[in-house]
C-alpha cells in the first residue's frame, strides 16, 4: 500500500496551576518535580552517579558544552520515590535531567503530592492524537543517472540536498551512532536489515500498528539497493519507541524525556525527532504560541540538554503551516537544535510546513529538505511515498551523520551553523525556509575544512553554488565565496556526468558578495562544478580546489 501522507501531531499541557482539580475528574498523568536530589539525612555525602557508555563520555569530551547543566548524572533520590510509593503513587518514568518522575494521579493525590516538602511542583504530562494533514502531491521528473550504487527512486531526494556526493566520496555516517525517538521500527525490513542495531527500547510498554519509526529511520539510514538509500546508511543505530500513535489512546512526553536520556547515556551522536507538541486534549488547556520560546516545554528543554551534552538533535518543524496553529511546534523551538522544514520538488515551501519565528523572535526553521513524495520503507517489507516534515528531518539527520564522520569534533552548534552557512540562502534567512535547502556536499567539505584548519590562521575560503536544484524555467545559480584568504584569481567550470567540460561559468578576481550566473542551455540531468583559485604569491600556487553537484530539471 502506498503511503501518501504521514503526519504525526503531539499534544502538550499547561502548568498544573492552570488546571483545576475538580471532584470526579479522572486520573491523569503528571510530572512531579523534586526540590533537590538528596534527602536531608544524606546531606554532606557525595551522591552516586550513573555509569555512562564510553562513547557517551568521549562524545561529551569532544562536543559537550562547558555550560551544560550540573547534576544530570545524579539519579533521583530513591527515598523520594519510596515516599511516593507509600502514598500509593507508582512512578512511570524517572528523569534525572529534570529531577522528576511521572505518575498517574487522582485530583486528591495531586493535591497531596503537591504539598510534600520535597516536591517543588507538579504539571500535567503532554498527550498525543493523530490527524490527517493536507494532501499534497508532486511527481518529480527523473534525473540523469550517475551512480556508483543503484539508488532507485530515492535518488531524487538525495540529489535535491546534494547528498550523493558525500556518499560517493565515502561519507556514509560510518563510525557514528544515530538515534531515533519515534513509534515502532522493523529492523527485519530490507531497508534496515543491514544496519548495526546497538539497542532498541519500547518506553511506552504497549504494542501498536504504527510503523512511523520504520519509515523515518529508513529515510536517514536505510540501504536497499535499487529501492532506498539514506544519506547515513553506514551509521549504527539506537531506536527508542517513545510514541504511541493510535488516536483513541494517549502518548506522553515523559517517554520522550526517558528516551532522550537513554540515547545520551548510550552514546548517540545525533538524534532524530520527527515529532511535535502544540495543543492538549479538549478541556485540559493547550500550549500557546508564546510557549514556543525555547524554554517552556519539557521536550524543548530536554533537546537543549542533550545538545549541551554533545548530541546534535535534528527535529521536524511541524505540519501546521496550513492550520490555525501555523507555527513550529516543540521541540522545534529549542535554541540548540536543527529544525527542518519541508520543501517541494521545486524548492518552494511545502504548504503544510510550519512557519517561524519562535515566540522570542529567532528565525526558524534552520534548513529545509524534500518533504513531498518522499520514498520510505513501509510495513511488510514494502515501500511507499509520503509527505511531512517527519520525512524531511531524517534526511538531514543522515547528512549530519556524514558531517560527523568527516569531522567528529564538531559540536551541535557548529553542525547547525555549517548547515546554515552552506544552504541555499545563507545571507537571507526567512521564517519559511530558514537558511534554505541543505547542501550536503558543501556541508561535509566545510566540516573537513574545520577539522584541518589551523586555529590560529584566518578562515579558509568557502566556495559553492546555490541552489543545487535548478528549475527548467529559471536556470540561474549564485556563486558564493566567503573567507579572508581569497585567492587572487578564481575559475568556475561546469562538467557533465562523463567529466567533459561544458562551460566556464566565471573567471576573474574573487567577489565575496554573492554573484548571479546564468547557466548555458542544458538538458535535464546532473552536472558537476569545480572551483579553483590561483595565487601566484603562494608557494603552492593553489589555494582553492573544491566542487559540488547541481541538478537541472
Amino acid at each position: 500500500m502506498i503511503l501518501r501522507l504521514c503526519v504525526v501531531v503531539l499534544l502538550a499541557a499547561p502548568l498544573a496551576s492552570d488546571v483545576a482539580a475538580q471532584s470526579g475528574t479522572p486520573p491523569i498523568k503528571f510530572w512531579v518535580f523534586f526540590a533537590d536530589k538528596q534527602p536531608e539525612a544524606a546531606r554532606g555525602s557525595t551522591p552516586a552517579r550513573i555509569a555512562l557508555a564510553p562513547r557517551a563520555t568521549e562524545r561529551r569530551r569532544l562536543r559537550g558544552s562547558p555550560a551544560r547543566p550540573s547534576g544530570v548524572d545524579v539519579p533521583v533520590a530513591p527515598a523520594y520515590v519510596d515516599e511516593l510509593r507509600a502514598l500509593g503513587v507508582e512512578p512511570i518514568v524517572v528523569s534525572r535531567w529534570f529531577n522528576a518522575v511521572s505518575a498517574v494521579l487522582t485530583p486528591e493525590q495531586a493535591e497531596t503530592v503537591r504539598a510534600l516538602p520535597f516536591v517543588r511542583g507538579i504539571r500535567p504530562v503532554a498527550r498525543l492524537t493523530t490527524e490527517q494533514g493536507p494532501p499534497e502531491r508532486i511527481t518529480p521528473e527523473p534525473v540523469s543517472p550517475v551512480r556508483l550504487i543503484d539508488y532507485g527512486p530515492s535518488q531524487f531526494q538525495l540529489d535535491v540536498i546534494n547528498a550523493r556526493l558525500p556518499i560517493e566520496d565515502g561519507f556514509t555516517g560510518e563510525g557514528t551512532i544515530v538515534g531515533f525517538l519515534d513509534t515502532t521500527f522493523d529492523f527485519a525490513h530490507p531497508a534496515l536489515a543491514q544496519i548495526e542495531l546497538l539497542a532498541q527500547e519500547n518506553f511506552t510498554g504497549q504494542e501498536q500498528g504504527s510503523t512511523h519509526g520504520l519509515s523515518v529511520s529508513s529515510i536517514a539510514v536505510g540501504f536497499d539497493e535499487g529501492d532506498l538509500v539514506g544519506p547515513g546508511f553506514g551509521a549504527a543505530v539506537l531506536a527508542a519507541t517513545t510514541e504511541y500513535a493510535p488516536s483513541e489512546t494517549h502518548q506522553e512526553e515523559d517517554f520522550f524525556v526517558a528516551g532522550m536520556e537513554w540515547m545520551e547515556t548510550n552514546g548517540a551522536d545525533v538524534v532524530n525527532v520527527s515529532l511535535g507538541y502544540s495543543t492538549f486534549d479538549v478541556g485540559e488547556g493547550d500550549y500557546t504560541y508564546d510557549d514556543m520560546d525555547g524554554n517552556t516545554t519539557l521536550v524543548t528543554r530536554a533537546a537543549d540538554i542533550a545538545a549541551s551534552l554533545g548530541i546534535a538533535v535534528v527535529t521536524s518543524a511541524g505540519n501546521e503551516g496550513s492550520s490555525s496553529w501555523h507555527f513550529i511546534t516543540a521541540p522545534a523551538d529549542a535554541d540548540s537544535v536543527i529544525t527542518v522544514g519541508a520543501m517541494r520538488a521545486d524548492s518552494t515551501r511545502a504548504s503544510f510546513s510550519s512557519f517561524g519565528p519562535t515566540a522570542d523572535g529567532r528565525t526558524k526553521p534552520d534548513v529545509v529538505a524534500l518533504g513531498v513524495d518522499v520514498v520510505h520503507a513501509n510495513a511488510n517489507g514494502g515501500y511507499g511515498i509520503g509527505n511531512g516534515t517527519s520525512f524531511s528531518a531524517p534526511a538531514v539527520t543522515g547528512v549530519v551523520a556524514q558531517m560527523l564522520q568527516a569531522n567528529p569534533t564538531l559540536n551541535p552548534i557548529q553542525v547547525r551553523d555549517v548547515l546554515r552557512a552552506t544552504a541555499s540562502q545563507p545571507d537571507a534567512p526567512d521564517n519559511e525556509r530558514g537558511w534554505g535547502v541543505v547542501n550536503a556536499g558543501a556541508a561535509v567539505q566545510q566540516a573537513i575544512a574545520l577539522a584541518t584548519e589551523d586555529p590560529g590562521a584566518s578562515p579558509p575560503v568557502e566556495a559553492f553554488l546555490y541552489p543545487t536544484l535548478v528549475p527548467r524555467d529559471h536556470r540561474v545559480v549564485t556563486m558564493k565565496l566567503a573567507g579572508t584568504e581569497a585567492p587572487a584569481r578564481v575559475t568556475l567550470r561546469l562538467y557533465d556526468v562523463l567529466g567533459r567540460r561544458i562551460a566556464m561559468l566565471y573567471e576573474g578576481p574573487p567577489r565575496l558578495a554573492p554573484v548571479t550566473l546564468a547557466l548555458p542551455s542544458l538538458s535535464a540531468g546532473v552536472y558537476f562544478y569545480r572551483f579553483t583559485g590561483d595565487d601566484p604569491s603562494a608557494g603552492s600556487g593553489q589555494t582553492l580546489d573544491t566542487g559540488g553537484r547541481i541538478v537541472v530539471q
